[in-house]
C-alpha cells in the first residue's frame, strides 16, 4: 500500500474489506518488511495449511496482518507459533471457523515470552489495556478473515459470536500457580516458551469468596462445568485465579486430584439432560459424539437418574492454568467449541530469531 494520506489509508483498507470492524493500521510495504524481520521465516515460507479448502497463509501474508492489527516485530514469533498450532490437522480448523458455535482462537502464552514482549497475565487479562494481547489475538483474528475467508455471513456462520472473536491472547501467571506451569506438565522446559489454543466457546466467571476448602471450592467449579446450556464431551479450560489458585495450593491437592475431582463431579444425570432438553431426535444427547447416550426414547426411563453424563471423556480433558489480579474469588471456565466430540488443545513452541 502506497497511499499518501493516512486517513485515506485506513478507509482503503475498509474498502478493501480487510479490517475487524475497527481501524487497522495500513500494511505498507516497510512495516511488513519489519514485521517479517522480527520472526525466523522467510517471506513466501508456509506458517499455515488449511486443507478443507487448500488454502495457505505465508509469513509474508502473516506479517501484513500482523501490522494492520497493530503487532510490534517481537510480537511476531508467538503469532507465528498460533498459526502453526491452528494448522494442526486435529484442529479441524475449517470446521472451527464456519461453525455455528461462534468459537474463538484462545491463545494461553508460556515461558520468559510474557515479560519479554508483555503479555499480560494479571488484572483484567482477558479484556482490555494491554497491547500485546490485544493485537496478537486480533492479528490471529485478521488472518482468519483475510487469508481464509473467514468472513461473517460467508464462511463464519456463528450464530451470535462472542467478544473473543475480537480478540483473546493472554499468558498464564506462571508465579501465582501451586503447580509447575502448563507448559512443563506437557513436557517443556521451564525456559522454552510456548502457546496453547483452544477453540473456545465465551468463558464463564465462577464466583466464589467464601469456601476456605477445595471441596467446596472445587464444587463450585463443577456446577458451573456442567450447566446444561454448554454441557457435552468437549475438553475444557479452567483458569484459577490466584485467590483460588492459594486455597487449592494450601490444601496440598496437585494438579491430577483437581483434574479427577472436577470430572467426577462435573455432571448430570441422564434424566436431568433428558428433562432440560438437550436429547435430539436419535436419542442423543446435543453435544456429544453419536456412540454415547444413545436411547430411542427421550422421555425419562427408569435407571436415567443413576446415568451421569460427565463434562469431558476424562479427567485430562480438563487443562489448568492460573490467571488473574491478587486479590478475588473470580475465576473463569471455557468450555471448547463442542459438537461431538470437539477439538484439543495445541501447544507449540514458539521460535525465536
Amino acid at each position: 500500500m502506497k497511499l499518501s494520506d493516512p486517513w485515506q489509508a485506513i478507509e482503503a483498507c475498509y474498502e478493501s474489506g480487510w479490517t475487524d470492524g475497527l481501524p487497522v493500521v495500513p500494511p505498507t510495504e516497510p512495516l511488513v518488511g519489519a514485521m517479517l524481520a522480527g520472526g525466523v521465516w522467510d517471506t513466501h515460507e508456509v506458517l499455515l495449511h488449511e486443507p478443507a479448502r487448500n488454502l495457505e497463509v505465508t509469513a509474508h501474508k502473516a506479517a501484513a496482518n500482523a501490522v494492520m492489527a497493530g503487532c510490534l516485530p517481537e510480537h511476531f514469533p508467538v503469532l507465528g507459533a498460533v498459526l502453526a498450532a491452528i494448522g494442526d490437522p486435529t484442529f479441524e480448523l475449517h470446521a472451527v471457523s464456519a461453525s455455528t458455535g461462534g468459537a474463538a482462537i484462545l491463545t494461553a502464552v508460556n515461558g520468559p515470552i510474557r515479560d519479554e514482549v508483555g503479555i499480560h497475565y494479571k488484572e483484567n487479562l482477558f479484556g482490555p489495556g494491554f497491547r500485546a494481547n490485544a493485537t496478537i489475538g486480533r492479528a490471529v483474528r485478521l488472518v482468519l478473515r483475510n487469508c481464509l475467508s473467514s468472513i461473517p455471513g460467508k464462511l463464519d456462520k456463528s450464530t451470535q459470536g462472542w467478544a473473543g472473536k475480537y480478540a483473546m491472547c493472554f499468558g498464564e501467571h506462571e508465579a501465582a500457580s501451586p503447580w509447575e506451569p502448563y507448559h512443563v506438565s506437557l513436557g517443556y522446559a521451564p525456559g522454552q516458551s510456548t502457546v496453547t489454543v483452544m477453540a473456545a466457546e465465551s468463558g464463564h466467571n465462577v464466583l466464589n469468596h467464601a469456601s476456605p476448602d477445595p471441596e467446596g471450592l472445587l464444587g463450585t467449579f463443577a456446577d458451573t462445568m456442567s450447566a446444561l446450556g454448554s454441557l457435552s464431551s468437549g475438553r475444557s479450560l479452567v483458569v484459577f485465579a490466584p485467590e483460588h489458585a492459594r486455597k487449592i495450593g494450601a490444601a496440598g491437592w496437585t494438579r491430577p486430584q483437581v483434574q479427577e475431582y472436577l470430572f467426577t463431579h462435573a455432571t448430570r444425570s441422564y434424566a436431568e439432560v433428558k428433562r432440560g432438553g438437550k436429547v435430539e431426535a436419535a436419542g442423543n444427547v446435543s453435544g456429544f459424539h453419536p456412540t454415547q447416550w444413545m436411547e430411542t426414547d427421550p422421555q425419562v426411563l427408569p435407571g436415567d437418574e443413576r446415568i451421569n453424563v460427565p463434562r469431558g471423556t476424562c479427567p485430562d480433558d480438563i487443562a489448568l492454568m492460573v490467571g488473574g489480579g491478587d486479590a478475588g474469588g473470580h475465576s473463569s471456565f471455557f468450555p471448547t467449541w463442542s459438537r461431538d466430540r470437539s477439538v484439543p488443545l495445541i501447544t507449540r513452541e514458539i521460535l525465536m530469531p
